[in-house]
C-alpha cells in the first residue's frame, strides 16, 4: 500500500513538474518574440529616424510618431520659442493667406506696383500746349502738391494687390503627427504643457509649392559639416542620387552633404543638381544672390527672348525660354507630413547668419507677382520676420519659398552647398556646369545665351 502511495506521488511530482517545464518554456519563448519584435520595431524607427535613410511613402501609410527631442533638427527650434514670439506670429490663425492675415485695417503697403505707378504719374500729367487743361490733365493732378500726404493716405485704403496671394504658413517645427493620421499644429510651442490644434486635412493632405493649400514653407533637416575647401565652384551640375560615382572626384567630398538630405527612396537613381560655391567674401557682401526671391520663374503672359545656340554656326533668332502661361518648376517641394519630403531644394552654408528663409509660399502662376528670375522683393511686407540660418544648418524648402542672402558681417572664406531635386523644366547652358559623367534628362530645356540680358 505504501509502495503505492509512493508512486502515485512520485508520479505526480513528475508530471506538475512537466507542466511547470512547458509553461516556463512558452514564456520564455513569447518573451523572446515579443522582445524580438520590440527590438524590430525600436530598429526600424531608428532607421527611419536617421538623416540619411530616404523613406518612402509606404514607411508613413500608418502614420509615426513625432520625435520630439532636441536630436531631430525640425522639432529642435520649437524647444526654444518664447509665448511672446508665438503671441505675435499667431501662430493659431496660419496658414492662411496674407489678407486674411493682415485685413483690410492693418494690411501693410505693397511697394511699387502698376497701382502705385498710375496714380503718380496722374500726379505728374501736364497741360497742352495749347492751354487746354481738360484735354490733357488727370483730375489727379491737383494732388501734385500732396504726394506725401493725401496721395499717400489713397495709396493706404487700395491695400495689396497681392496678399491674396501670398500664403503665410506654419513653421516645422510645430507641425506634428496627432491620433487617426491627422496633422497638429502647436500653437504654444512644445514646452511641458504645449497647446496643439489640428490642421485641416489628414497625413494625405500634402503641403504643395503653391501658395493655395501648403502649410509649411521650409523645415530644417540636419546639420552638415563642410569638407576642406578647395576653390570649387559648380552651378547646377546633374548627378545621380545615391550614386557618389556620379560625381566628379574633386566634388566627392561633398557626398556626405547630399547623404544627409532625406529625400524619399523613390528619387535613388534620379538625376538631381548640384551647386557647391567656395569663395572669399567681403565684409558686407554676399556670396549668393540678394535681395528677396523666391527659385521659381514661375508663369508669364509674354516670351522671354533668349538666344539658342545648339550645335549652329551662327546665332538662331530670339526664341521663348519660358512657354507663355505654362508653370516651369525648379526643384517643387512637397511636405507630406512631419520629416517627410518630396521634391524641393535642399542648401547650407558654413558662415552664419549668411542665409534667412520666410515662413511663406508665393503664388507663381499669378502674372507681374515676381520678376523673371523669382525676384519678389515688394512682397517683403506681407512676410512676417525671416529665419536666419547658422553655419551647418541644412534646410529644405520649396521653389516658391521666399528666402534671400545676407550680408557677410567678416570677410572670410565661404562654403556652400545646394541640391535642387530632379523636378526642373529648364537649364542654362552658360550659367550651369556640365558633368562628363552624367547627361542631362531628354525631358528638360537647355538655354543658350546670357538669361539677365534681357530680364
Amino acid at each position: 500500500m505504501n509502495d503505492q502511495r509512493w508512486r502515485r506521488i512520485f508520479l505526480f511530482c513528475f508530471i506538475w513538474t512537466k507542466i511547470l517545464g512547458l509553461c516556463s518554456a512558452a514564456a520564455s519563448e513569447e518573451d523572446i518574440c515579443q522582445g524580438s519584435a520590440a527590438a524590430e520595431e525600436s530598429d526600424t524607427m531608428a532607421t527611419n529616424r536617421r538623416r540619411n535613410h530616404h523613406p518612402s511613402r509606404a514607411d508613413f501609410e500608418g502614420g509615426v510618431d513625432d520625435f520630439v527631442d532636441q536630436r531631430n533638427p525640425r522639432v529642435a527650434p520649437a524647444l526654444v520659442r518664447t509665448d511672446e514670439e508665438l503671441e505675435q506670429r499667431r501662430i493659431g490663425q496660419l496658414p492662411c493667406q496674407a489678407d486674411e492675415f493682415f485685413g483690410q485695417k492693418f494690411m501693410p503697403s505693397s511697394g511699387w506696383n502698376p497701382l502705385l505707378k498710375a496714380i503718380l504719374q496722374g500726379t505728374r500729367s501736364s497741360s497742352s500746349s495749347d492751354g487746354d487743361d481738360s484735354s490733357s490733365s488727370s483730375p489727379l493732378s491737383l494732388l501734385r502738391t500732396h504726394a506725401n500726404t493725401l496721395v499717400r493716405h489713397i495709396f493706404s485704403y487700395l491695400g495689396n494687390p497681392y496678399a491674396k496671394h501670398v500664403r503665410l504658413t506654419l513653421p516645422a517645427d510645430l507641425v506634428g503627427n496627432g491620433y487617426n493620421n491627422w496633422l497638429m499644429k502647436f500653437v504654444r510651442g512644445r514646452g511641458h504643457e504645449p497647446t496643439h490644434e489640428d490642421v485641416d486635412g489628414a497625413l494625405s493632405l500634402t503641403s504643395l509649392n503653391n501658395a493655395q493649400n501648403g502649410f509649411v514653407a521650409f523645415a530644417r533637416v540636419g546639420n552638415v559639416t563642410f569638407p576642406p575647401p578647395a576653390g570649387r565652384n559648380v552651378n547646377m551640375m546633374p548627378i545621380v542620387l545615391g550614386d557618389i560615382d556620379s560625381l566628379p572626384e574633386d566634388l566627392q567630398p561633398y557626398y556626405p552633404l547630399i547623404d544627409s538630405c532625406p529625400f524619399v527612396r523613390e528619387e535613388l537613381g534620379q538625376i538631381a543638381y548640384l551647386t557647391v560655391h567656395e569663395s572669399f567674401v567681403d565684409a558686407g557682401a554676399t556670396q549668393r544672390r540678394p535681395g528677396l526671391h523666391i527659385e521659381s520663374p514661375g508663369v508669364f503672359p509674354d516670351p522671354i527672348p533668349v538666344v539658342v545656340n545648339e550645335g549652329e554656326t551662327a546665332a538662331a533668332p530670339p526664341v521663348c525660354a519660358f512657354t507663355p502661361a505654362v508653370e516651369h518648376p525648379w526643384g517643387m517641394g512637397m511636405f507630406f507630413g512631419p520629416d517627410h519630403y518630396e521634391g524641393g531644394i535642399y542648401f547650407a552654408s558654413n558662415v552664419d547668419q549668411t542665409s534667412q528663409v520666410f515662413d511663406a509660399l508665393v503664388d507663381r502662376t499669378v502674372p507681374g507677382i515676381i520678376d523673371r528670375h523669382g525676384g519678389c522683393e515688394h512682397l517683403r511686407p506681407l512676410l512676417q520676420g525671416g529665419t536666419p540660418l547658422q553655419a551647418g544648418d541644412l534646410v529644405w524648402m520649396t521653389d516658391c519659398t521666399p528666402h534671400e542672402a545676407l550680408p557677410q558681417a567678416q570677410a572670410g572664406p565661404r562654403q556652400f552647398f545646394r541640391l535642387v531635386m530632379p523636378y526642373i523644366s529648364h537649364w542654362f547652358a552658360d550659367h550651369s556646369t556640365p558633368n562628363p559623367k552624367v547627361p542631362l534628362p531628354d525631358s528638360i530645356t537647355v538655354l543658350h545665351g546670357d538669361k539677365f540680358q534681357n530680364a
